[in-house]
């Protein structure tokens, strides 16, 4: 299982994130995907 809790990236250092606050598991055996529009943060996280 892959388990992330409450993760956060600024590329600034500052209070603006281009990931705020996600979390999210994979169980075993799941295929998981980021679906989103362009600019939504998908390869930062």
């Amino acid at each position: 299982m892959i388990k992330v809790e409450n993760l956060f990236h600024s590329y600034k250092k500052d209070d603006t994130y281009a990931v705020k606050d996600i979390s999210f598991e994979v169980g075993k055996g799941e295929i998981f995907g980021f679906l989103g529009p362009s600019g939504a943060g998908k390869s930062t996280t």
